[in-house]
């Protein structure tokens, strides 16, 4: 797979150009002057991929970023405010969250904040009739990820944006409905109106750019306090000289997702079924985790493999050159069982033995084989008696 961004001629040129590439865009000389084109070329950019304004996108130094600014940002001011109650100041979101967006709301219950986290059933989706039920007057935001991570599940986001719409006019209040976004633009297309959130988060690395910078799109009208400050750059909510070379990059790459998002989603949509057939084939009594068909993002697997500890399984496959984790790389460290498992049912023993296999938009039905081969080796190896 090619790095896309810094193979897009479009990217290439600020390499090229010192003065674009490292010019402080808050300079008012020649070289912060490209600087400071560069970073908004990028920003029209990505707001054109998924149709929104260029103003309504705020870059930031991850998808992490972006979601604690999205969660603070908007909270904070409340929580201080004082005109609510305490205890009276509610967040929604759903037991299979990203830990970005589960750990700030988890913060602020400190601050007086209360949270509902909604459960969900064995394919990792929330109940619409649920989430109807939980939304009080004091409800301010809610955070659906749009596409799980570990297990690939698909939200339904706009159904969610109509009920959110309906309990807005219900209680007549301000509610804010954040989602985030990072693993979608390679595989479907996003319109932010169409989809009805007030905000969204990306990630640069997600869609095949740079690492360390992402982006918040935030409606017009939304109101938000920045977490970082300092210059007031980003039109205050994100302070902290930008970097044109990873906006440039990031714009590149997202652009590309975009235009691509639909036949990637066919072919390796395919693809991935056939792996999960091929593994089945060698490896009969394998349990296939999470969503199944098109509730499923294209490029996500699940799998237990009863009595092959997982992390065991890792370091075999990566010694014969098939990379696969056993959940979200942002809890590496974090020696506990997947939560997202736990929550949609899965065993102990099924979260101990589970593998994520991550296909990439090249993936062809010759490296399914050798990975199901491959993996049913490493079974036939490790597998506990």
């Amino acid at each position: 797979m090619k790095f896309w961004p810094f193979g897009d001629k479009n990217n290439r040129r600020i390499f090229a150009d010192a003065a674009a590439g490292y010019g402080n865009p808050g300079s008012l000389h020649r070289e912060g002057a490209a600087a400071k084109e560069e970073l908004e070329a990028a920003r029209e950019r990505i707001a054109a991929s998924i149709g929104a304004h260029a103003d309504e996108i705020i870059f930031t130094g991850s998808g992490t970023e972006a979601n604690n600014l999205a969660i603070f940002g908007s909270l904070r001011k409340v929580l201080r405010s004082g005109e609510s109650p305490a205890g009276a100041v509610h967040a929604i979101t759903t037991a299979i969250e990203h830990p970005s967006v589960l750990e700030p709301l988890r913060a602020l219950v400190h601050d007086g904040l209360v949270v509902t986290e909604l459960a969900v059933d064995s394919e990792g989706k929330i109940d619409i009739k649920t989430l109807r039920e939980s939304i009080t007057q004091h409800t301010v935001l809610i955070c659906v990820q749009m596409i799980n991570s570990e297990i690939g599940t698909i939200q339904n986001i706009k159904e969610i944006a109509k009920e959110i719409r309906h309990a807005k006019k219900q209680f007549n209040s301000q509610i804010y409905f954040h989602t985030d976004a990072s693993q979608a633009p390679l595989w479907m297309p996003l319109r932010v109106e169409s989809l009805g959130v007030d905000m969204l988060t990306l990630d640069a690395q997600k869609v095949l750019g740079p690492k360390s910078i992402g982006a918040l799109y935030i409606k017009r009208g939304t109101q938000i306090e920045p977490i970082i400050l300092g210059g007031g750059q980003e039109k205050g909510l994100r302070s902290g000289t930008e970097n044109p070379i990873l906006a440039s990059a990031f714009a590149g790459a997202l652009s590309m997702a975009a235009e691509n998002a639909l036949q990637q989603t066919e072919k390796t949509g395919a693809v991935r079924n056939f792996l999960i057939e091929e593994i089945k084939k060698l490896i009969p009594n394998v349990v296939l985790n999470g969503a199944k068909g098109d509730d499923r993002v294209a490029n996500n697997i699940n799998i237990s493999i009863p009595n092959l500890d997982g992390q065991m399984a890792v370091i075999a496959m990566d010694r014969e050159g098939v990379a696969i984790s056993t959940r979200s790389a942002c809890s590496i460290e974090d020696e506990e069982l997947s939560y997202v498992l736990l929550a949609i049912g899965s065993t102990p023993a099924q979260a101990k033995t589970a593998l994520r296999i991550t296909l990439l938009p090249d993936a062809t039905t010759s490296d399914a084989k050798q990975i199901a081969q491959t993996l049913a080796d490493v079974a036939k190896r490790y597998r506990a008696e």
